[in-house]
């Protein structure tokens, strides 16, 4: 009988919830990491037991990658060389993102940061090194700061960060990552060069195309502005490495060709706007997302039904999943670390909240239990199966 962790991310701990593969039953740890910001975490079954990563950051002891080699009973947050070079003036404030390597490539570790910059780890975590390729590509005078992470002295801190790290399974030189604010860029030779691939993201709605022209006057000229601006999560189906899906700026799309040319599948939901999506493991296919609330007011909750959308036919068509879910009268958000799914049969699925709530599906998202506790503000969930 497999073993299923849920690893959760919060503004100011992290938890690990326990169940069977039933998924009926779940208990909860004690906080990790209490006081710090986990901005995500990850499970790398390259090793037996799994190591776990979490994205880690403090406003007093600053950022760095925890590794835990016992599932999560202790965790090591040395981190050398996790920093610009010093010619770039540029200083990592958020580890943002932690991605395990290519299965033929045993102790590799990529971690995304903020500002966005991409780097890499040959020891499992312990030491790092920039990829110099992207953090100083030719369009990084571009990329525009937005509001991200925890708030600064009352502020809103302007950051852009560096997300979304997604590896082909088929090839460990084919990588793509995102940057908020910057575009999203992918490599065919592990990282020496990269280029931009989000350009064809198109939005196709009057009330998009409208959105995204807020403030994109400093975009390239020979890219569209409003599709280099920002996925906010970008995905990769490992059932078919060649599609890819993001929940972007400007709606949700679909790639059939690695990224070539999209799809705007937006239309069918109730908003174009939202921050999460995620991706089936296992057949029968399936992507979901959570839309949210737009417009300049900043509002950018869930309208009153947090409601997670499911489409089984690529995007043609959407279904509206709420059995379980709190509504109406309820206003929350979802990050875009804070959806994801655990490849089990049937599949089981994952949403932690704004208002520190996390859901779960054993049956596709048909029906949904709420999790033991009430959590600080959940930044992301990650299903562990073993």
């Amino acid at each position: 009988m497999s073993k299923v962790l849920l690893l959760v991310g919060t503004r100011k701990a992290a938890f690990i919830y326990t169940s069977d593969e039933k998924r009926e039953r779940w208990t909860i740890s004690e906080p990790l990491f209490p006081g710090w910001n986990v901005f995500h975490m990850a499970a790398d079954l390259r090793a037996d037991p799994p190591r776990l990563y979490a994205a880690v950051n403090h406003p007093v002891w600053g950022p760095s990658v925890a590794k835990s080699t016992d599932l999560g009973k202790t965790w090591e947050q040395r981190s050398q060389g996790l920093g610009f070079p010093q010619d770039m003036q540029l200083a990592v404030t958020n580890v943002w993102f932690v991605q395990p390597g290519h299965e033929t490539e045993p102790g590799v570790v990529y971690a995304g940061t903020a500002p966005a910059g991409l780097f890499r780890s040959e020891d499992w975590g312990h030491s790092w090194a920039p990829i110099d390729a992207i953090n100083r590509h030719d369009y990084r005078p571009f990329w525009q700061p937005i509001p991200g992470g925890p708030p600064s002295a009352g502020a809103q801190r302007m950051t852009m960060s560096l997300h979304s790290i997604q590896i082909d399974p088929r090839d460990a030189k084919r990588m793509y990552v995102a940057v908020s604010g910057g575009g999203s860029y992918v490599t065919s030779d592990g990282g020496g060069s990269w280029r931009l691939f989000s350009q064809h993201a198109l939005a196709t709605s009057d009330e998009a195309k409208s959105f995204v022209t807020q403030g994109l006057s400093d975009a390239p000229t020979d890219i569209d502005p409003a599709a280099a601006h920002d996925m906010y999560r970008l995905r990769l189906d490992t059932k078919n490495p060649d599609r890819l899906w993001a929940q972007a700026h400007a709606g949700v799309f679909r790639s059939d060709d690695r990224g070539g040319t999209w799809t705007d599948v937006t239309p069918g939901l109730p908003s174009f706007h939202g921050f999460p999506i995620a991706v089936t493991k296992r057949a029968p296919d399936a992507a979901y997302v959570v839309p949210l609330e737009p417009g300049a007011d900043n509002f950018r909750v869930c309208p009153g039904q947090l409601a997670v959308h499911r489409t089984r036919d690529g995007g043609d068509s959407w279904q509206v999943l709420t059995d379980g879910l709190p509504g109406p009268n309820n206003y929350q958000s979802v990050y875009r670390e804070a959806l994801d799914t655990d490849g089990l049969d049937p599949e089981g699925v994952y949403v932690g909240t704004s208002n520190g709530l996390v859901y779960a599906s054993a049956d596709g998202g048909d029906h949904w239990q709420t999790l033991p506790g009430m959590l600080p503000p959940v930044l992301s969930v990650a299903p562990l199966t073993f």
